[in-house]
């Protein structure tokens, strides 16, 4: 076991340090689309039972005479919990809008590849920590890392498989720099500054803008201009709205990078600091210099039509902890029974300080979302894993955003009976029905074709009047797999009704319906085998069945 693990992290180490450039450059035209198109489509915050793969292949082999539509096109609204209890709604794009889009970045890669480079280049460290990268670690490796060598940083090993090419919080201390520790010498402020609304405030002319500059963008607005068909395509996801970008997609990070670069290139030679994503901590050494960091901020995302969030401006005095104090007192925590199965107490009062924290930190339920995740990885006795798994059954009803934890660190993790699974999704069902939270009625439907147990019975007259996509799309799944053809029919009526605005409606109007009943491409796309269902959640028919 040594060797293997000494081996792997050798391997690791051998990558060295990769520039931002460096990042993108190992990325190829293909592994762009496919990345962005078969692993992008789907927001993660998604109960996991779509997959663009199978669309994916579609497009990179479609039928003859098949033509992708250029026209513009509506998305579906998805509303995701958050630890602080106010929703992000996320999009679902049009499949063919998104490819279009995905196609376009793709054949010009290549010139966004050397505007990265020429944005970037003399940088002493990488400013933007979290962007588009090859993530290409082997599914083997994935496997090992978290069963095997539970004592190796995960961050030296990618978790990542195969061909995502964007992960949220993706940190590889291996092959990024580290830069905090030396910009901190002979700094005595931190300046904390984030953009107002980033994605939503985006406007797409300001693509153009970033990419050849204002005034040449202006002077050549032909759509033909490679610039402006990204410009274009862009708009084309929103109905050809130019304000604001698509919040789920992983080709809106992609976007969002070619505009901020270009914020950073003017910024960076006057300050030192990082970047993740929209958010900014500048390292300064007088009060003086904080001021004015936050004016010349401000100026330079005006010059796209970006606006500071003045709520979020934070100005700290150095020295300040490098870890959030919640953090450090969780990680402080001494399991005496680490190196066994935990036991009761140690459960007990673990969770006991997490809630502690939480109720010291403005209720912040990302706190709790941590611990879960520590325990997790923990063997326990018994009793303890039961006392864990109704805690947890607890808290989820009252903080709803951790319910996209109980399948992988609660679940899977403690082997969990599929019956208490089924009270748990119950529950969390009767709480989003009655708070309105469509995600988590259809995380509970989610939980019930995953583990195999039927929710509820009237299920359709609860959906029809809430008109949710994902969550009619998973009721619809539900009812074919554990009431058969009696319910069908409706889906098929309520499908039928929503086909004038299936942009809005794709995934649930094009899974319910049969090909006969859809029109143009996506008719093409039913016929040649398309789903955007994985395969575990799509009921097969019975062939014994009368």
């Amino acid at each position: 076991m040594d060797n293997k693990k000494n081996k792997i992290r050798q391997s690791c180490k051998l990558k060295g340090k990769k520039s931002y450039s460096d990042n993108l450059d190992e990325l190829g035209e293909e592994e762009l689309f496919d990345g962005l198109l078969g692993y992008g489509l789907f927001a993660e915050k998604i109960p996991p039972f779509l997959s663009s793969e199978k669309f994916l292949s579609f497009c990179k082999s479609p039928p003859p005479k098949f033509t992708f539509s250029t026209a513009q096109k509506k998305y579906i609204h998805y509303e995701s919990m958050r630890n602080i209890n106010i929703p992000r709604v996320l999009a679902i794009p049009n499949p063919i809008a998104y490819r279009n889009q995905c196609f376009i970045l793709s054949n010009n890669w290549s010139k966004l590849q050397k505007y990265f480079k020429e944005k970037t280049k003399n940088r002493k460290h990488k400013i933007s920590r979290i962007h588009v990268r090859k993530i290409d670690n082997t599914s083997r490796i994935f496997k090992t890392c978290h069963q095997e060598m539970d004592d190796i940083n995960l961050n030296d090993c990618p978790n990542l498989l195969s061909k995502h090419i964007f992960e949220m919080n993706y940190k590889n201390f291996i092959t990024d720099d580290n830069p905090e520790p030396d910009l901190l010498i002979d700094k005595n402020y931190i300046v904390k500054a984030d953009i107002s609304s980033c994605f939503p405030s985006i406007y797409s002319h300001s693509i153009p803008w970033s990419l050849v500059g204002k005034t040449e963008a202006k002077k050549n607005k032909k759509d033909t201009e490679w610039y402006n068909k990204i410009d274009v395509k862009t708009r084309n996801l929103k109905d050809a709205e130019t304000n604001g970008i698509l919040i789920g997609p992983h080709s809106s990070n992609l976007i969002s990078e070619i505009v901020l670069v270009a914020v950073d290139e003017v910024l960076s030679k006057k300050y030192s600091y990082i970047r993740n994503i929209d958010d900014y901590t500048c390292y300064v050494k007088t009060h003086k210099e904080t001021e004015q960091f936050l004016v010349d901020l401000s100026q330079e995302l005006g010059k796209y039509n970006l606006l500071l969030n003045h709520k979020k401006t934070e100005i700290l005095k150095l020295p300040i902890a490098s870890t959030k104090h919640w953090i450090r007192k969780i990680n402080a925590f001494v399991f005496p029974s680490d190196k066994g199965n935990l036991k009761l107490n140690e459960v007990r009062a673990f969770l006991d300080i997490a809630l502690d924290l939480m109720s010291e930190n403005k209720t912040n339920s990302a706190i709790l979302n941590y611990a879960i995740k520590v325990l997790s990885n923990k063997k326990m006795a018994e009793n303890a894993k039961n006392y864990f798994v109704k805690t947890i059954h607890h808290l989820v009803l009252i903080y709803p955003y951790l319910i996209p934890l109980l399948e992988e660190n609660v679940f899977d993790a403690f082997s969990v009976d599929a019956a208490d699974i089924e009270k748990i999704a119950n529950n969390i069902f009767a709480i989003g029905k009655d708070k309105k939270l469509y995600e988590a009625m259809s995380y509970a439907l989610y939980f019930g074709l995953k583990y195999d147990f039927k929710l509820i019975d009237n299920l359709y007259e609860i959906i029809e009047k809430n008109r949710d996509t994902v969550l009619m799309t998973l009721a619809y799944l539900h009812d074919k797999k554990f009431s058969g053809s009696s319910t069908e029919k409706q889906y098929e009526t309520l499908a039928e009704s929503l086909i004038d605005d299936i942009d809005e409606y794709w995934i649930f109007v094009y899974e319910v319906l049969a090909k006969e009943s859809l029109k143009e491409e996506w008719k093409t796309m039913k016929n040649e085998g398309v789903s955007f269902i994985k395969d575990g959640f799509i009921e097969k028919p019975n062939p014994h069945k009368k």
